[in-house]
């Protein structure tokens, strides 16, 4: 079996962010294929249900509320839940794991990345280069970094000039590897000890993965909009509005926010060199999320 994993615990933000990108994914593959089934992890199924109804491909594994705080780790991170999320779901679904963040939105099936998966290939959702020649904090922990080393399953694992940070909104592995997720979380809790900066749990797993051979990207397959915190209120709106609509009417409405058109000008605007930004500041022309209409 394939399994696409959610996890969407907590604000209604998120079950929104995370309706839109399970619809999204019914609308790429048209008729759900019977060996693939949806895993969404969340303290309010019945949100989920109003607007998906009660489809057979989709389960809501119940958690027990203390679960969630020991999934936070020593470390007492909301980070590191996705680590209990896929451990849980390798346990007692086992197959070809491919867990999401909320806000991603499907481009293409992802048949072939399970086909891939069930190969023995790890996916990350992309490759953002070199720690060292990075971004300002991508360099920054870099720099705070490259002078320790930390112990964990009998490996050594230190960052170095080659040490390559994969963004985390995407993880995907087959289920009889997840042994290695005790192994990424133990490494996290060591980052944060050192360096308490949220990447570090991307980090732990781009050098746990690293370590058991080439790590895959997939930004082709989907849109992960993570630079658009802005966009929540809308995306709450419509499905308060709306929710009760059918799939294509809610994808029209959601699909005419343009939040992919948008997630890439503010990455161009985010990308421009410092002395740039500045001046676009003073000049009044700092880039902005428009009103979006709902």
């Amino acid at each position: 079996m394939n399994y696409l994993i959610y996890l969407a615990y907590g604000s209604e933000a998120i079950r929104s962010e995370a309706l839109y990108s399970v619809l999204s994914y019914y609308e790429q593959v048209g008729i759900p294929p019977v060996d693939t089934g949806i895993l969404i992890y969340t303290d309010d199924a019945e949100a989920f249900q109003k607007v998906l109804g009660n489809r057979t491909s989709i389960s809501y594994p119940l958690i027990a509320p203390e679960q969630w705080q020991i999934w936070r780790g020593a470390a007492d991170k909301v980070y590191l839940l996705k680590i209990g999320v896929l451990e849980h779901a390798a346990e007692h679904c086992p197959g070809n794991l491919l867990f999401l963040d909320t806000d991603t939105i499907w481009r293409r099936n992802p048949t072939p990345l399970f086909a891939a998966i069930a190969g023995g290939q790890f996916y990350m959702h992309q490759n953002e280069g070199r720690l060292i020649s990075g971004n300002t904090l991508s360099r920054k922990v870099y720099r705070h970094l490259k002078a320790h080393q930390w112990q964990v399953g009998g490996k050594t694992f230190r960052v170095t000039p080659q040490t390559e940070l994969f963004n985390s909104g995407v993880i995907g592995l087959r289920s009889d590897k997840a042994y290695l997720l005790q192994e990424v979380m133990a490494l996290a809790e060591q980052l944060y000890a050192t360096y308490n900066k949220h990447m570090m749990e991307q980090l732990a797993f781009s050098l746990r993965f690293a370590a058991e051979g080439s790590i895959n990207d997939v930004p082709e397959y989907l849109w992960h909009y993570w630079n658009l915190k802005e966009a929540r209120p809308a995306l709450v709106q419509i499905f308060s509005k709306y929710g009760t609509q059918s799939s294509a009417e809610l994808l029209a409405r959601l699909h005419q926010l343009q939040l992919p058109k948008f997630h890439q000008e503010e990455l161009a605007y985010r990308n421009l060199p410092g002395w740039r930004r500045t001046l676009r500041k003073l000049t009044g022309r700092r880039w902005q999320l428009p009103l979006l209409e709902v």
